[in-house]
């Protein structure tokens, strides 16, 4: 143990004094020696060597001593392509790094890329005399990040919590960086192959399956990226926070002065700040412009949304895009075919579809007929055990929540929702109850399903459950007699709720948020801690087993003395089939 650590310290001050002797130009094979050690076993000392020769190129670098020089022939040539092949391999390892199994090492990996991603990005601006961002350094950053097969919880939170989700420009170019590497010949090739219907043979079928993981990895790392961006600029004063530099020094001069006469403008008024911009000067640079984070963001997630989903991602995407994507989309009419095609699949995916669905009606104008007519086929049994059953329900209440909808659209969701409580459990079934009583009360004109005495049994009802058209049901000419029958549920607060439709209808609508979240755990828990005026009735003969098996049954006194001493209990053969 000592011998190793006094090897590790004796290292360290090696690569100490390789790095303070590359002051001199004659030392240059110290990088060399330095790389040798970075690329070695021992997680510390990887460490030492990746900053020690960060420290290294980032001098020579803004010095200008890493460019390749193609024309020249010289000495100083050479020694500058030697210098930048040496740099690239530099960057190639840290790249490499980024995929390594030890986290302890990802995160300076990428915290050297992303600095001397900053460092290159100010060389480039020095020469040019203009804002210049090193994209083709940032790409292979990018790449080699959602390429990565351990893309690890503390590498994700890194480049989202440090870089991001803080920089406007990181942020921009990983939008663009992502949907380019999507519509890549690589990623273009491997759709082909997963898509292949020609007979494989064992080799091609391994290779078939290695692409398909690769694709699958890329886009699960893609998602936890898009997914934890949360800090996308809704106005064009909050984008002012840039990694490599300020692109419009002037810009940002005057927007601090006065920020209300620099608030960022619609898309209709940037087109005309196009026609009149040789009037006015010059135009706003494109990294400080709502419009193009705004583009970048929807073509990266458009990009991505091509792709063959998993179930899984394609659920999650749903789940986030009516608050993550739409808002910041440029024109969100582009997802009008995905929506579609998500809620036309029925099922937990329909009902994940329907707030983004709802959002592109409601606001961009989506001419959809078929909404209610689906949105009708979705309330069957399943919908009352899914997962996602209080977001179904909450939306829903929010969908019939329009007094000028027809009375029979609203007659069928409640005839539907009436006859569901039958078989429901008690956790739907008083959801369904509020949302009744909340229509009648919203919608007037269906309260004769209420008042309506001869239909009493579903023998008697004119309602057509299997009927799929709303509007075609005949639910408006039937009668609520299901709720009659829940007063008689077996659970006590599902039958209380059900008697409210007998009395007047003063009450307020119920705030369905108070029934959304029950399940048997939660009506469990109440029963449990419920104070109890009196105790409960309890058998007077304390049974000796929980089911009572086949016992013997001898004659009592009040039988007749001929009867046969060997009867057997006819009540215990049932509780038999439970006996284990």
């Amino acid at each position: 143990g000592s011998r190793k650590d006094q090897d590790y310290k004796d290292t360290i001050q090696r690569i100490k004094v390789l790095e303070s002797g590359l002051g001199d130009k004659s030392n240059l094979n110290n990088l060399v020696e330095i790389f040798e050690i970075a690329q070695g076993s021992h997680g510390g000392l990887t460490s030492a060597a990746i900053h020690a020769l960060h420290r290294v190129y980032t001098t020579l670098l803004l010095k200008g001593e890493l460019r390749r020089l193609k024309k020249e022939e010289s000495a100083k040539a050479t020694v500058s392509n030697w210098l930048r092949d040496n740099y690239n391999s530099y960057i190639k390892f840290l790249c490499e790094l980024l995929r390594h199994e030890e986290p302890g090492l990802q995160k300076p990996a990428l915290n050297i890329l992303i600095t001397l991603l900053k460092s290159e990005s100010e060389f480039q601006t020095s020469l040019r005399k203009k804002h210049s961002f090193a994209n083709d350094f940032y790409v292979r950053v990018v790449d080699a990040v959602l390429r990565n097969p351990n893309f690890s919880q503390p590498l994700q939170a890194e480049l989202l919590g440090k870089y991001l989700n803080v920089y406007d420009d990181l942020r921009y170019y990983f939008f663009k960086n992502t949907s380019h590497l999507y519509c890549s010949d690589i990623i273009t090739s491997a759709l082909e192959s997963k898509d292949s219907s020609e007979a494989d043979t064992p080799k091609k079928k391994k290779a078939k399956n290695m692409s398909n993981e690769k694709l699958n990895m890329l886009m699960q790392n893609t998602f936890s990226v898009l997914e934890g961006i949360r800090t996308m600029p809704t106005a064009g004063v909050e984008i002012d926070e840039f990694w490599t530099g300020h692109p419009d020094p002037e810009y940002a001069a005057k927007a601090k002065e006065d920020p209300d006469a620099f608030a960022d403008s619609s898309d209709e008024e940037e087109e005309v700040a196009k026609e009149v911009a040789g009037k006015k000067g010059p135009r706003k640079h494109m990294l400080v412009r709502l419009s193009v984070h705004k583009k970048a963001l929807q073509t990266c997630w458009l990009a991505f949304m091509k792709m063959p989903l998993s179930n899984d991602l394609y659920k999650k995407t749903l789940l986030i895009m009516h608050k993550r994507i739409i808002p910041h989309m440029t024109d969100p009419r582009l997802l009008m075919d995905f929506l579609t095609d998500s809620y036309n699949a029925g099922g937990a995916t329909a009902l994940l579809a329907l707030n983004s669905l709802f959002t592109l009606i409601v606001d961009y104008n989506l001419d959809y007929p078929e909404f209610y007519h689906k949105l009708y086929r979705l309330l069957d049994a399943n919908v009352l055990h899914l997962k996602y059953r209080s977001r179904f329900f909450r939306l829903l209440d929010l969908f019939l929540s329009s007094s000028h909808l027809p009375a029979s659209l609203i007659a069928a969701f409640i005839k539907r929702m009436a006859r569901l409580s039958l078989t429901a459990p008690p956790a739907g079934s008083v959801i369904l109850i509020a949302m009744i009583y909340n229509l009648l009360k919203r919608h007037p004109s269906c309260m004769a399903l209420i008042h309506r005495d001869e239909i009493t049994d579903m023998e008697t009802d004119v309602f057509d459950e299997s009927n799929p058209d709303p509007y075609t049901c005949n639910a408006l000419n039937s009668s609520l007699w299901e709720l009659q029958t829940l007063a008689e549920h077996y659970y006590p607060n599902v039958a209380t709720l059900a008697k409210i439709f007998t009395e007047q209808f003063t009450k307020p609508s119920y705030n369905l948020e108070d029934f959304l979240d029950h399940t048997y755990g939660t009506f469990l828990d109440k029963e449990l801690t419920r104070k109890r005026k009196k105790d409960p009735a309890l058998a007077f003969e304390k049974p000796t087993e929980l089911f009572p098996s086949l016992v013997k049954v001898g004659a009592t006194d009040e039988d007749d003395e001929t009867a046969n001493d060997n009867l057997e209990d006819p009540s215990a053969v049932k509780w038999s089939l439970w006996a284990f």
